[in-house]
């Protein structure tokens, strides 16, 4: 099964978060170790800065390497800045251009067809799709312009229109949009849905899924990974992995590599416990997942043997309730999933009850959560205090979601018998200045990070346990949030020894629950 990647940027960037691709040999290089075997590829001076520079430079640099595809970066002439759009589009084709790619926050430009309109004429002439850039952002955001892409979709029915980076946020928008659209596919880089090509196939929709990794900055492992382990039908992977993308790019050949037929993924073989998981519903990401079941057929599927959970429900309010719902996922399975007791230091009160209720009268609770950043105060907080003095007591692993005025150090070394893990950190990038507590981390003996839900920076993984030591790294996927495989991926197909592999997805974790057995 080949794969083609339909979202990477070749050249030097202004700030190089993600190891940018300054030559082809170095993309190339890194394709053949993701087992990725042809990608559409756009030039970052074109995206950031000169576009006909940018792109006169893509064609000087691919030229020679068959497995890599150009894609033009274009915007709407205003007044005599860029070339007349017909003849642009013409310049594209004779130059070999497989498609082209719309960056309206870089041109600053409103999407509206009143505005793109004369572009996307000359495009659907010539049977070039268009790639909607809107950047990289949070999950929680939503720059995508959804009734101006669907109105593109409705003015220009033979033009294939392509959205990246769509997001977990973005899902209803998506669905609804597919609906409406024949011609709209969505770039997968950024869709870390739970069972996203699984979803996808149900509903009909999969041949208009285009695998993409997002590189650089964002890291390819993460995306290879949760394709491979999509659970899809081999007519399904094919499509998602290759087929697709030579069908809307109008690429007749078969790919002439397969690297993952003549060297497929492996990764050393241990136990995967994910730390850091939830519970229930909430509805901010549109997760399909519900019930405990399809908890665990999502493990069995991904290659997760055992996972730690804390309820949604727990750590928006109603704690109580919610830590019951968390005992009732857990009882039903008790040789996978464990529980998180969940602690709101503004009803300090409960906190006794809801200490011996998890602990002492239901099965499967194996640490505490607290999510400082919902309730509004930071780890060393009074409200905190009978919690942690009970861990430290039993030794049993707090995870916290930091409130950002957290003192680590002081609240260690107060309770030195309970590990601390927290949560997210490895949302750095690998190049800005690394944030306090990953410096911390990498001093304080019982203070461990998780890299759950983060952004999956390209090479920050390695630099992170460069900075700390792989003991105090764990894995943690923040499903149903995200894909189980999606973070999974960034440990198991890194650029580390197996070592330390087995160590960040398992190894760590067992040393710190005692209580998961």
């Amino acid at each position: 099964m080949p794969i083609f990647d339909l979202n990477v940027t070749l050249g030097r960037t202004a700030s190089p978060a993600g190891a940018p691709f300054e030559t082809p040999e170095q993309l190339l290089e890194e394709m053949h170790r993701l087992r990725i075997d042809e990608a559409l590829v756009c030039h970052a001076i074109a995206l950031e800065a000169d576009v006909e520079y940018g792109n006169a430079l893509l064609i000087e640099q691919v030229r020679g390497h068959a497995d890599l595809f150009p894609c033009w970066v274009m915007a709407p002439p205003a007044f005599g800045d860029l070339p007349d759009a017909g003849a642009w589009v013409e310049r594209a084709r004779a130059a070999g251009v497989r498609a082209v790619r719309l960056v309206p926050r870089h041109s600053h430009y409103c999407l509206g067809t009143w505005c793109t309109g004369p572009l996307l004429g000359p495009l659907e002439h010539a049977r070039l799709p268009v790639l909607l850039d809107f950047g990289e952002h949070h999950w929680s955001q939503s720059p995508i312009p959804w009734n101006d892409v669907l109105e593109i979709c409705r003015r220009f029915p033979a033009l294939d229109v392509v959205v990246l980076g769509v997001s977990v946020g973005d899902t209803r928008n998506a669905c609804a949009a597919l609906r409406e659209a024949a011609n709209l596919y969505l770039e997968s880089h950024a869709f870390a849905l739970p069972g996203l090509y699984g979803l996808m196939a149900r509903e009909g929709w999969i041949e208009r899924v285009l695998f993409g990794t997002g590189m650089p900055p964002c890291a390819g492992e993460n995306r290879v990974f949760q394709l491979l382990h999509s659970g899809l039908k081999q007519s399904g992977l094919t499509a998602a992995s290759w087929r697709n993308a030579h069908r809307v790019l109008h690429l007749d050949a078969m790919p002439a590599t397969d690297h993952l037929r003549r060297e497929p993924v492996s990764w050393p073989r241990g136990a995967v416990l994910d730390i850091h998981a939830h519970y229930g519903s909430w509805e901010a990401t549109s997760s399909p997942v519900k019930r405990p079941e399809d908890i665990v057929e999502a493990m069995h599927r991904c290659g997760v043997h055992k996972l730690i959970g804390s309820s949604f429900t727990a750590i928006h309010g109603e704690t109580r309730l919610g830590n019951e719902q968390t005992a009732h996922v857990v009882r039903k399975y008790p040789d996978f999933l464990f529980g998180y007791c969940v602690i709101n230091p503004n009803f300090p009160r409960e906190t006794a009850g809801e200490l011996d209720r998890c602990f002492e009268g239901a099965e499967n609770f194996v640490g505490l959560k607290f999510h400082c950043g919902l309730h509004g105060k930071p780890v060393h907080d009074a409200g905190y205090a009978k919690a942690l003095a009970y861990a430290n007591e039993h030794a049993l692993p707090v995870l916290v979601h930091a409130h950002g005025d957290d003192h680590w150090t002081e609240i260690t070394q107060r309770y030195p018998n309970a590990p601390f893990i927290a949560a997210h950190a490895c949302a750095w990038n690998g190049w800005e200045p690394e944030p306090p507590v990953i410096t911390l981390a990498g001093e304080i003996d019982n203070l461990y990070l998780d890299v759950a839900g983060s952004a999956a920076w390209r090479t920050a993984l390695a630099r992170l346990v460069a900075r700390t030591g792989v003991r105090k790294v764990l894995y943690g996927s923040d499903y149903p949030m995200f894909d189980l495989a999606f973070e999974l991926g960034r440990v198991a197909m890194a650029d580390l020894s197996d070592l330390e592999k087995l160590a960040i997805c398992g190894g760590n974790a067992a040393r710190l629950f005692t209580r998961v057995t």
